[in-house]
């Protein structure tokens, strides 16, 4: 019984053989080159990288330019980069600067969102403890409220400076390398 089970399973297999094939064989459309092409934002001896692809958006600075600009990277060709009718060769990027790109990155923004949604809550939480308990005998209340108020709006601080580390800006020279990468 396994002799005739394995017998028909190669005989199915190898009629089948010959359709597996048909995807390799050559076609006479011009191959594309540089089908795939992306920026590539590298640290220098070690596996940080970070790609930038068309259709994203970039924020980059030119040695010329006095601040960093935001566009949309329309193409990559050869060495350089096209935003909204600009060629910008890579040679003229000082700075590049990226938003939430790593897990540290998207954490900090996420607890910075929460903390600033918390800290916004409990200061009108606080505000409104404060300033409904106005009376003498509701005296603690209201300073629970006024405390409440001052720890929330701490809250909200920690939160705003969190958000500051979710961008990373790097300067391009010998220790960040800004490059085109073709695939094909």
């Amino acid at each position: 019984m396994v002799k005739h089970l394995l017998l028909g399973s190669l005989l199915f297999f190898s009629c089948l053989l010959p359709f597996t094939s048909l995807a390799q064989t050559t076609s006479s459309a011009p191959t594309a080159i540089g089908k795939y092409r992306y920026l590539l934002l590298a640290k220098a001896g070690t596996i940080s990288r970070y790609r930038i692809q068309i259709g994203e958006s970039i924020t980059f600075k030119r040695f010329q330019d006095k601040k960093l600009q935001t566009m949309t990277v329309l193409d990559v060709r050869g060495d350089a980069f096209f935003v909204e009718g600009l060629r910008v060769p890579l040679k003229e990027v000082e700075k590049i600067r990226l938003q939430n790109h790593t897990g540290g990155r998207k954490v900090a923004s996420f607890v910075g969102t929460l903390f600033k949604a918390g800290g916004s809550i409990f200061t009108l939480v606080g505000g409104v403890n404060a300033l409904t308990n106005l009376s003498e005998k509701e005296k603690s209340d209201r300073t629970d409220g006024l405390q409440t108020m001052g720890a929330a709006l701490t809250l909200y601080a920690v939160g705003e400076g969190l958000h500051v580390l979710r961008r990373g800006t790097y300067r391009i020279n010998e220790k960040w390398t800004l490059k085109v990468i073709e695939m094909y």
